[in-house]
């Protein structure tokens, strides 16, 4: 085997252990946040049996309410990982059979060693598969390109010394043409081959990456919170805490339409309001245009709008965003 050959075959193994590492790690971490959830679930069932009064009842209600609200965020990363988890037995399971037909087109078909896994379904995403599958899966496609990279050696050794051994001369040129043709465009699905199970690693890592993050910040905010033992009162409400909702940014500036007569500008012209676009539903980054009739113009009914040309008309959303 070639030096090229052998080190993309171990950079492969490399990083697919490191994506298994991930999911290790993920999984541990999940395992840690159950038993956090539970911890909490367990205390407020206590609470609630050595505390039966109705006022009681009423306050522990907030304790269940956050349990709950950490119960259903949980649920939704679980629901990512478990997609997570079926995505990559997919990639792996459906180009594990793409290889197996073209080994099947191109070599001995007694050379292959086929492995059988379980079946792929796409109507259920959020199935998991057993990571010793997955692993098993990622094997058997090194496997399976393995040997076809073995048989394009065993092809080049043979058109090397096709002459030496059979003794024909030259008059089999485009034979051995036409033989390293066809060796080469089996290199080059090799090389095909290896790429798509490059953008499968590169593109897990980074999903897989995110969720370790995103685990451990949700299993430190529920740490956090079962770990933190004080008491809020009217003492710890800050006049700092207000939020503003209002840029005084000059380009949000709002028409007040609460007239319904003409307003005058500055300039002596009538600004006419009856056609005005209602904006109580509308939010915009820019100036709108203000319509403008003069005073000349007034009988004509002639309409200047800001030397700009006439507004255009929007027929739909999708046409605002053109």
């Amino acid at each position: 085997m070639s030096n090229t050959y052998i080190f993309q075959n171990e950079k492969l193994k490399n990083s697919f252990k490191n994506i298994i590492s991930i999911k290790k790690e993920i999984g541990h971490t999940k395992n840690n946040v159950m038993h956090k959830l539970n911890q909490l679930k367990q205390l407020h069932s206590e609470l609630i049996k050595d505390n039966n009064k109705h006022i009681f009842l009423f306050c522990l209600d907030s304790f269940y309410y956050q349990y709950k609200i950490f119960a259903m965020e949980f649920e939704h990363i679980k629901k990512l990982r478990s997609i997570l988890n079926n995505r990559m037995y997919c990639d792996y399971y459906k180009l594990h059979n793409i290889i197996i037909k073209f080994c099947k087109e191109h070599i001995p078909e007694e050379t292959i060693n086929i492995q059988t896994f379980p079946v792929y379904k796409d109507l259920e995403p959020f199935q998991e598969y057993r990571i010793e599958d997955i692993v098993l899966l990622h094997d058997s496609i090194l496997q399976l390109i393995n040997t076809l990279y073995t048989e394009t050696q065993s092809k080049g050794d043979a058109i090397l010394h096709y002459n030496d051994n059979h003794k024909v001369g030259f008059s089999i040129s485009n034979f051995l043409n036409t033989l390293t043709h066809e060796n080469r465009l089996l290199q080059e699905q090799i090389t095909l081959f290896i790429n798509y199970i490059s953008f499968f690693h590169i593109s897990q890592q980074k999903q897989l990456k995110k969720l370790h993050i995103r685990i451990g910040d949700f299993y430190s905010e529920v740490d956090e919170n079962i770990n933190m033992n004080c008491t809020y009162s009217i003492d710890d409400i800050s006049n700092d805490d207000s939020f503003d909702l209002i840029s005084n940014d000059d380009s949000f500036d709002l028409i007040n339409n609460d007239d319904d007569h003409d307003h005058d500008d500055t300039s002596g012209n009538v600004i006419n309001t009856d056609n005005v676009i209602n904006t109580d539903n509308v939010i915009t980054a820019t100036k709108i245009p203000v319509v403008i009739v003069s005073e000349n113009d007034a009988n004509n009914k002639s309409i200047i709008t800001n030397d700009i040309g006439p507004l255009p008309a929007f027929k739909s959303l999708s046409d605002i965003a053109n």
